[in-house]
């Protein structure tokens, strides 16, 4: 939103991962994950203080404001806070509770007035999943499965057929997540949009109608539709060579000391080689 976020985080004690994972997490978060000239060696003494931090929701919330607050500010050379107040933290029971904070969070760009359809908010989970754009790929597979299975009961919505098992090695990345799993959710953020609340906006009733009656039909053009602000806002679109040599072509126009490489509009997983949306963009000058 314009001065504050909302997370749906699962956070575990500190006793429920080994030094292995401790180092795991330090390389992400320092190193984010690749091998880099400046890269930070994990400090072996010092696993315990690690593992209270990684434990520790506070902590993890410093961390993040923090670090986005450090950017934006100099990216925008502004000065003093971004976020309005201290984080505030709600602890859910159950997958009803969690679901029902789930979609509260999917409806908040919608109440604030800011779209006409919740997946038409870039910055939500929902939209992510609508389109596969890259963020997709970190949400929880796992627990959306798990929680669109324990509340198929709900009325009016049935649980549609589709692949539940988890993958080998359980890591929820690798859950498979369906258009039928897709399209429940949005059923559930539909439903919970179009009750009328006062004092904020509401899923207009002929577009929530017209896409529960169609059964979300245009699911499949949200991510071209997505991906048209590349065109519209891009500076290069093309191979992944193309924006290699344009980069260099016309490097003193970018204020960065970086090398920049072309970035798929689509990710690899979701596109056939080849295809529509098998293309690489760069965006902004400065």
């Amino acid at each position: 939103m314009s001065n504050h976020f909302h997370l749906i985080v699962r956070m575990l004690p500190e006793h429920d991962f080994d030094d292995d994972e401790v180092k795991k997490r330090f390389h992400i978060y320092y190193n984010e994950g690749k091998l880099k000239e400046d890269w930070r060696v994990f400090p072996t003494q010092e696993v315990a203080y690690f593992r209270r931090r990684y434990g520790d929701l506070s902590c993890f919330v410093q961390d993040l404001k923090q670090r986005f607050s450090r950017w934006y500010n100099k990216r925008t050379q502004n000065q003093g806070h971004v976020w309005s107040d201290r984080f505030k933290n709600v602890m859910l029971e159950g997958s009803r509770a969690l679901l029902a904070c789930m979609i509260y969070v999917e409806l908040n760009s919608i109440r604030a007035g800011l779209v006409m359809r919740p997946e038409d908010y870039q910055f939500c989970g929902l939209s992510q999943w609508v389109t596969g754009g890259r963020a997709a790929a970190w949400l929880d597979r796992e627990t959306l499965k798990r929680v669109l299975a324990s509340n198929s009961e709900l009325p009016e919505i049935t649980m549609p057929p589709g692949p539940h098992g988890q993958s080998k090695d359980n890591s929820s990345a690798s859950v498979p997540i369906s258009r039928d799993d897709v399209k429940h959710y949005l059923r559930l953020v539909y439903q919970a949009g179009l009750i009328e609340k006062e004092g904020q906006a509401q899923i207009r009733e002929q577009t929530g109608e017209e896409a529960l009656r169609s059964d979300f039909a245009d699911l499949g053009i949200f991510s071209l539709r997505r991906r048209w602000r590349h065109f519209s806002a891009g500076v290069f679109v093309g191979s992944k060579e193309f924006c290699a040599q344009r980069f260099a072509e016309f490097r003193s126009c970018f204020l960065t000391r970086k090398e920049r490489q072309g970035q798929r509009i689509a990710p690899k997983r979701a596109i056939a080689p080849g295809g529509l949306l098998d293309l690489y963009a760069m965006r902004r000058l400065c």
